[in-house]
């Protein structure tokens, strides 16, 4: 699903993102403004930037294990994995 329409940044983009930037720092201050440089993006209007803020803390704290990703339980996304 898409987040932010004005910057089309998708859920999976930010789970990708935290993903990505931990591998490279595990102790990186992850912000708003990081996830949007590292996807070479701009926020026009900032509206999206609470959203973006709930999800990237959000996929920072999940299990890795969980079959079903935090976009799905937040009703954003699709599930991974089987499904049965």
């Amino acid at each position: 699903m898409i987040v932010c329409s004005c910057s089309m940044i998708s859920s999976q983009d930010i789970e990708d993102a935290v993903q990505a930037l931990r591998t490279a720092d595990p102790l990186v201050v992850l912000t708003p403004g990081l996830i949007y440089k590292y996807l070479g993006k701009r926020p026009s209007c900032g509206n999206c930037l609470p959203l973006i803020t709930k999800l990237m803390v959000a996929y920072d704290d999940e299990d890795p294990s969980a079959q079903t990703s935090l976009a799905v339980r937040l009703g954003t996304g699709r599930p991974r994995g089987r499904s049965y």
